[in-house]
C-alpha cells in the first residue's frame, strides 16, 4: 500500500473507532509506531488535525478541526464546486453533508472584495431520492470502510427481499454506490460466495476481533464486468430491437462496454450485448413498452411475454371488478 493510502486509511481509523493507541493503529496498518508519526505530521500539513492524548487511556484522535489554506478559485472554478454539491446532493451521496461543509469553508477563504463566492447556481438534477437514514448509514458506511481496511469480519443481521432477516459473517471487500444507495460487497460464510448487501437493510452489526486472510486483489470493476446493474446471474446474448423515438433514447446511453447498435429503417435501431441481471434487464425491456421486441434469447422473449399476460390479466381482472362496482 501506498504511503498517500495508509495516510487516509489511518484517518478513516480514527473517524471510525475514535481515539486509538499508537501501536494499535500501527498493527492495523502494518507499518512501524515510527511511521504512524509520520503520517500525524503528513496529515496535519495537510491542514487535518489529529489531537494526540499521553497516558494510558491515550492516544490519537481526529477532532474535526480541519485547517484550509487561502485559495484563489476563479468564477468557473467556484461553479463547477457547487454544481459538484448539486449532484451528489441528489445522488444522495453517503458524503453529501461533509462535502457540503468543505464547500462552505472555500466559500468562506474565497469571499473577498475583488473575488465573490458564487451562493448561487442554476444547475438542477432530476432524480428518485433514496428513502434513507443519512446518520445510520454513514456511520455504517464509515465502520465497513475500516473493516476493509483491517481485514476484519463483520457480524450482520441482514433483511434480505428473499430469506428476511437472517444474521451472517461477512468478509468486507468494497462499498459502492448504485441508483442513490449504499452498498458494500463480501463473502458471506452463511451462503459461501461473494454478495452484495444494501446498507439500509442492515438491521444491526458489529466489526469482530476476527481476521480474514487477503488470498486475492479484489477488483470491483472486473466483479461487476458487463452486469446490467448490480445483480449476477448467468451471462445472455441480447438482441433487441427498438423502435423510434425509444431508439434514440437507448443510442444516447452507455448500458453496457460491449453494447453494438445499428441503425434500421424507420429510425429503429437493433441493440446487441452480452450481459448479466435479468430481473433489471427485464425491468428494462418492459419500461418501453411496446417500442421494444425481445429477438434473442429465446427463453427471455417466453419470459417477457409471460410477464405481460400477467399484467393483462390483473388490468383485465381491475377493469371487470370497476364496471361490476358500477352497476
Amino acid at each position: 500500500m501506498s504511503k498517500v493510502g495508509n495516510v487516509f486509511k489511518m484517518l478513516i481509523l480514527l473517524k471510525s473507532r475514535g481515539r486509538m493507541k499508537i501501536n494499535d493503529i500501527a498493527r492495523e496498518l502494518e507499518v512501524s509506531e515510527r511511521q504512524v508519526r509520520r503520517y500525524r505530521n503528513d496529515l496535519e500539513q495537510a491542514g487535518i488535525y489529529i489531537k494526540y492524548t499521553s497516558g494510558k487511556y491515550g492516544g490519537y484522535e481526529y477532532v474535526e478541526k480541519d485547517y484550509l489554506l487561502e485559495l484563489n478559485f476563479t468564477e468557473e472554478e467556484n461553479l463547477i464546486l457547487l454544481m459538484a454539491l448539486e449532484q451528489l446532493k441528489y445522488d444522495n451521496f453517503i458524503g453529501y453533508k461533509d462535502f457540503e461543509l468543505i464547500i462552505d469553508k472555500i466559500k468562506v477563504l474565497n469571499e473577498t472584495d475583488n473575488n465573490k463566492s458564487i451562493t448561487d447556481v442554476k444547475y438542477f438534477v432530476k432524480s428518485i431520492k433514496t428513502n434513507s437514514n443519512y446518520e445510520k448509514e454513514k456511520k455504517i458506511w464509515t465502520d465497513i470502510n475500516a473493516a476493509i481496511i483491517t481485514r476484519n469480519k463483520i457480524k450482520i443481521k441482514y433483511n434480505s427481499l428473499n430469506t428476511g432477516v437472517k444474521e451472517r459473517i461477512i468478509r468486507p471487500y468494497a462499498v459502492f454506490q448504485y441508483k442513490g444507495a449504499m452498498y458494500f460487497v463480501g463473502h458471506c460464510e452463511l451462503r459461501q460466495s461473494i454478495r452484495e448487501f444494501k446498507i439500509s437493510r442492515i438491521k444491526s452489526y458489529e466489526i469482530l476481533d476476527e481476521k480474514f486472510e487477503k488470498t486475492y486483489n479484489f477488483n470491483f470493476k472486473e466483479y461487476m464486468g458487463d452486469c446490467f446493474g448490480i445483480f449476477k446471474d448467468e451471462e445472455i446474448k441480447l438482441k433487441l430491437k427498438i423502435n423510434h423515438p425509444m431508439s434514440q433514447i437507448v443510442k444516447e446511453k452507455i448500458w453496457v462496454d460491449n453494447q453494438k447498435i445499428m441503425d434500421i429503417e424507420d429510425k429503429g435501431i437493433i441493440f446487441k450485448a452480452k450481459l448479466k441481471g435479468i430481473t433489471e434487464i427485464k425491468s428494462w425491456i418492459l419500461s418501453m413498452g411496446q417500442s421494444v421486441e425481445v429477438l434473442q434469447p429465446r427463453s427471455l422473449r417466453e419470459n417477457i411475454e409471460d410477464e405481460i399476460e400477467k399484467m393483462t390479466k390483473i388490468y383485465k381482472k381491475s377493469s371487470c371488478h370497476q364496471n361490476t362496482s358500477g352497476l
